[in-house]
């Protein structure tokens, strides 16, 4: 009753075009469809015991071979300490390994190992699975519109995204 009265409320006060525009602004839109994607391929990789993140890396270091942790760091775009808590479990887990390279004992080479492979292989598959019901409502023509625009809309963002993901990592209290 109280939901009702608050929505007459609102009515009376703002104009139909107003509300209808705000709650279907670009933004809006994109966030709230953003965290239904999330929420949703989070679920999926939890299946495959891994965050959001530790899929993202494992792909990169599967897409792009054995790198140096700092060249992963900047691919993923964020902080060092960061990577470190991503990398740890995943190293236990034995999904990665991490030596100190033979040509430069500073610096850290991360590879994929075979166990890491097979569980990003099998995450990937039901992502895309996910993906498909995600997308299901768009012809394969605006599957691919829709791609294009949102790689660039993240080149044009990536330094700020970065940002804000640590951010939102440090709030969260875990990185994913």
């Amino acid at each position: 009753m109280q939901a009702a009265v608050a929505a007459t409320a609102r009515s009376a006060s703002m104009p139909r075009d107003v509300e209808d525009e705000h709650c279907s602004s670009p933004g809006l839109l994109l966030a709230l469809l953003g965290h239904y994607a999330m929420r949703k391929l989070r679920a999926v990789h939890t299946r495959h015991e891994l965050t959001p993140r530790q899929f993202q890396l494992l792909a990169i270091v599967c897409e792009r071979g054995a790198m140096g942790q700092r060249e992963l760091g900047h691919a993923m775009e964020i902080d060092p300490s960061i990577l470190v808590t991503l990398l740890n479990p995943l190293e236990a887990g034995g999904l990665l390994s991490r030596r100190r390279d033979e040509l430069d004992r500073r610096r850290h080479v991360v590879r994929l190992t075979t166990r890491g492979e097979r569980r990003l292989a099998a995450a990937v598959r039901a992502q895309h699975e996910a993906e498909e019901e995600l997308f299901a409502g768009l012809e394969p023509a605006q599957r691919e519109q829709l791609h294009r625009l949102l790689i660039a809309l993240n080149e044009s963002l990536s330094g700020d995204c970065a940002a804000a993901a640590v951010d939102e990592d440090c709030e969260q209290g875990e990185p994913d």
